[in-house]
């Protein structure tokens, strides 16, 4: 066990970083704060960046000797809700080799890693080859606000060449090469309503969307299921949440479902849902309206053979780890910051098993080896031809 990783864990899960859902609030920003102090303290610069509503990003560098090249290790701030949690969200406790609390595994302890890995990188007596960044981002459980904004402050850097970047999710330590993207949207029926005694006539919008909901299920995923991604599976499509009606005895004037549809490596989200429109507003005409997408987020799809890749996955077996490449069906900051021209890998302690649940928890020990594994990575060499 490492106990300066857990007791900087155990710091981050104590302060309270539930993401507001757009609300505005500076929800990430008083564990930023204490992530620059805690840097300051170590002799590390590290800058707060507002992103939106007081909400912050934190950035923390260490120089390197090539001052062209820099590695950036990202992990996300913010957390899910704690509603129907069974451990107290906030006061961490360890427990059999575990510490419990919201953002054990998603994202604080690999932020933490990361965070220790980069101190003891600070501390040695020869400067890493590559400049060190380590940012701690907002908004990654809703908008992708925080790691956006980081992109553009890097895009600024003109002098500075980002090589390739660790995104830090609860991966078990394998390094996750592809994951799905996704596009989330409405499906809204409108109705002219009425007294719920005098139904004849009128198009109820629940019954509408219940035969659109059928509809999806019988006809719409089945089809999804004849093509998958070697290294995520296939496509999904899930209707995530229903509202209408505003009481007992009314027929509704609107009732409304969301969809979650998970889309794979190569697939547009833009075409994906126009496909989707098309497809119901053939079937059920125009009182039923498929609304442009309130979410889309790009799927991840690396060469497990890059360069990069190739050097994180080298330094995970002379960890003694599996290092062949897998994909998953959940999505992080990677494909953004892959989209923007960097090599990405999504790795990190924890499991996916435990994150977002009642008793959200993460391994000592594996936190322990993650920062290991995170000085390694940040002691890689600079590639080769930069100019």
């Amino acid at each position: 066990m490492n106990t300066d990783a857990t007791a900087l864990l155990s710091d981050l899960v104590s302060i309270p970083s539930v993401n507001p859902r757009g609300g505005a609030e500076p929800a990430e920003t008083p564990v930023a704060r204490r992530i620059a102090d805690w840097c300051a303290e170590q002799g590390i610069t590290a800058e707060l960046d507002q992103v939106v509503d007081g909400r912050c990003n934190v950035v923390a560098i260490v120089p390197g000797r090539d001052p062209r090249a820099a590695v950036l290790f990202e992990s996300h701030l913010d957390t899910v809700e704690v509603e129907h949690m069974n451990t107290p969200p906030f006061t961490p406790t360890v427990r059999d080799g575990r510490l419990y609390g919201r953002g054990a595994c998603d994202a604080k302890g690999p932020l933490a890693a990361f965070l220790i890995a980069l101190r003891d990188i600070a501390r040695a007596p020869e400067p890493p080859a590559q400049t060190v960044i380590v940012a701690g981002v907002a908004d990654e459980e809703h908008e992708y606000k925080g790691v956006l904004r980081l992109l553009e402050n890097l895009a600024g850097e003109a002098t500075r060449t980002v090589t390739g970047a660790v995104v830090g999710e609860p991966t078990d330590l394998r390094v996750v090469v592809a994951h799905k993207g996704v596009m989330r949207c409405r499906i809204v029926v409108a109705g002219p309503g009425g007294h719920s005694s005098r139904p004849w006539g009128l198009e109820n919008p629940i019954e509408t969307i219940a035969r659109v909901v059928t509809f999806l299920a019988e006809e719409v995923t089945p089809s999804l299921t004849a093509a998958a991604h070697p290294l995520v599976g296939p496509a999904s499509l899930v209707p995530s949440l229903i509202s209408g009606g505003t009481g007992p005895n009314t027929v509704p004037n609107e009732c409304a479902v969301s969809l979650d549809r998970r889309t794979l490596p190569g697939e547009d989200p833009e075409q994906v849902w126009r496909e989707l429109r098309d497809r119901i507003t053939g079937r059920f005409g125009p009182s039923v309206t498929v609304e442009p997408p309130f979410l889309t987020d790009l799927a991840l799809d690396n060469d497990p053979a890059d360069p990069f890749v190739a050097g994180v996955r080298d330094v995970l077996g002379r960890a003694g780890r599996d290092s062949s490449a897998i994909g998953t069906g959940w999505g992080s900051d990677a494909s953004k910051i892959a989209a923007a021209g960097i090599p990405s890998v999504v790795l990190g302690p924890g499991s996916i098993g435990d994150a977002h649940t009642p008793n959200e928890s993460i391994d000592l020990a594996e936190l322990a080896e993650a920062v290991e594994i995170a000085r390694a990575l940040m002691r890689l060499p600079a590639p080769a031809g930069l100019s």
